[in-house]
């Protein structure tokens, strides 16, 4: 029987505001399903950081798979998959996005059959879903919604004996990300 992982979850990087921020493409075409400059810059610095997780006392697990939203014809935001992208190269690892939004359930039951830490960037409106989705220890209590507002969140769901528990952490990544999960 394999050992249940580490579980990473973000929400993709930054994405446009109608008529505030722009994003682009990987090839900085302008495109709305794109990320922001800053979104770009999240995306980096999350590759960058993973890439150095888990050394000594640190609370991130590097991981050694990395998914991401699909997308499909109701969705085409390619934000998870332009966050994710990076990360999975930086940490030379093939980036699975054969999963997309209303396959949590098929999702969790596929990272908790392999015993590899795991990073999911994942669509927000669906990540407390997904975190659901894992079998979770008694007590452990899913927030209803990801923040809006937040892109500069790490849940961290860790295994014990009596199932997952739920860390929320800030990223601190970035100037202006909140100290504050």
């Amino acid at each position: 029987m394999t050992e249940q992982p580490v579980v990473i979850i973000v929400r993709h990087a930054e994405k446009p505001e109608h008529g505030v921020a722009d994003g682009v493409d990987h090839k900085g075409h302008p495109s709305g399903h794109g990320l922001t400059p800053r979104g770009w810059s999240r995306a980096g610095a999350l590759a960058a950081r993973m890439a150095f997780a888990g050394s000594g006392d640190d609370s991130i697990t590097k991981p050694e798979r990395v998914y991401a939203t699909a997308t499909d014809p109701h969705h085409d935001s390619d934000r998870p998959r332009l966050t994710a992208h990076g990360i999975a190269q930086r940490l030379d690892l093939a980036m699975l996005d054969h999963m997309g939004r209303g396959d949590e359930a098929k999702l969790a039951q596929e990272v908790i059959g392999s015993d590899q830490a795991t990073l999911i960037v994942w669509d927000h409106g669906h990540i407390p879903t997904l975190a659901r989705a894992f079998p979770l220890a008694s007590g452990v209590d899913v927030p209803d919604a990801w923040p809006e507002d937040r892109f500069d969140l790490y849940w961290v769901l860790t295994p014990g004996d009596g199932g997952y528990t739920l860390t929320i952490l800030p990223q601190l990544l970035l100037a202006g990300d909140s100290t504050v999960a």
